[in-house]
């Protein structure tokens, strides 16, 4: 049985959406394969979209970014973490290291923990790096001249990331310069199945409505501009992990839906986000209009407008218009905008999978 030990960043849940079809792809072609997931990411992720044998091992694999709800980083809070994990830097590396042997691992997978990178090469074992972007590039515009420990981190990450055998990189990514030899290939999320139940029906909402869903990724909101949303007329909004009230007529929570995220999403009419990587190109592909709001300090944020903007339908709104409830001009903007002239790229992970199989 190949055994793959995957160690996957939990900033987020969008790591863990792009490596779970690379997976999947993977076990259509390798009988009995068997993912050790190493990963603080929730179990129930996993129950739902990975098809191949796995086991999680609930062990952090990187800092990622500290934020302050999906909008903010917190810059000093993510310097002094990452500090700390550096602290007890080679007892992580043998610990992991020590693991991998124990497993009998036939190759390491990593999105894109470059703990696991450095344990791989102690341990003397095959190592990929499957991902959009590197936690090097997205530190490198915090990194103050002023503080050299910030910039000891920030070499020491990229000379991690450079004992990967190679970057398999992800459509859309940025450069990742810190690895020695990159493999392109095509997007990758999880595919929503037929439709089985639906969620206007389940919620009572007339035809005439748009249904937006508010899709912020893994790290939730704190708050939302409820009593405007009540009053946008024409409109329902999804949402998840924000108390609501019963009163609530035109806010519903989709925490009650019991129905995988990725079915919600493809029979919503708009979806409201950040540029995360698996959102985007989620409905690029199923062609839903976006309504975006920037961050404009994270890495992978540009290569992603730009696709949504080349391949999808979408309108920015400003952060403070989406704090306080301004959305009706967006939301009708991008319902109106004509169909985009190029047609997406694929979800094709043949490179990927032909890279992998050759390890096991």
């Amino acid at each position: 049985m190949p055994i793959i030990w995957c160690a996957i960043s939990a900033h987020g849940l969008g790591h863990a959406a792009q490596i779970i079809p690379v997976l999947n792809a993977l076990g259509t072609v390798i009988d009995d394969v068997h993912v050790i997931l190493r990963t603080t990411v929730p179990a129930s992720i996993f129950q739902e979209n990975l098809n191949v044998s796995w086991d999680l091992q609930p062990v952090p694999q990187d800092v990622g970014c500290l934020q302050r709800g999906p909008l903010e980083i917190d810059i000093d809070g993510t310097w002094a973490a990452y500090q700390e994990f550096h602290k007890t830097w080679d007892e992580r590396v043998s610990q992991e290291a020590q693991a991998m042997h124990q497993a009998t691992v036939n190759l390491v997978i990593s999105n894109i923990s470059y703990l696991a990178i450095a344990s791989a090469f102690h341990a003397q074992c095959p190592v990929v790096a499957i991902a959009s972007l590197s936690w090097d590039q997205v530190l490198q515009p915090f990194v103050q001249p002023s503080r050299p420990a910030q910039q000891l981190i920030y070499e020491q990450i990229r000379q991690e990331y450079a004992k990967a055998d190679c970057l398999i990189r992800l459509h859309p990514g940025i450069d990742m310069p810190a690895f020695p030899s990159v493999i392109e290939t095509g997007p990758s999320f999880p595919l929503a199945e037929a439709t089985l139940q639906d969620v206007r029906k389940i919620l009572g909402i007339a035809t005439v409505d748009k249904l937006v869903l508010i899709a912020f990724g893994g790290i939730p909101l704190t708050a939302l501009p409820l009593e405007e949303m009540e009053c946008c007329q024409g409109y329902h909004f999804l949402v998840g992990g924000i108390q609501l009230k019963s009163s609530s007529k035109r806010i519903h929570s989709i925490d009650t839906l019991r129905l995988p995220f990725r079915e919600i999403m493809k029979q919503a009419d708009v979806v409201m986000t950040k540029p995360g990587y698996a959102t985007i190109t989620s409905a690029v592909h199923y062609g839903i209009p976006v309504v975006y709001v920037r961050r404009y300090n994270f890495a992978d944020e540009q290569c992603l407008v730009d696709y949504i903007n080349q391949y999808g339908r979408a309108v920015e709104l400003r952060r403070e218009d989406f704090e306080s409830g301004a959305w009706k001009k967006a939301l009708h903007e991008v319902l109106a905008l004509p169909a985009p002239l190029e047609l997406p790229p694929k979800p094709e992970l043949g490179a990927a999978v032909d890279v992998l199989k050759d390890y096991l």
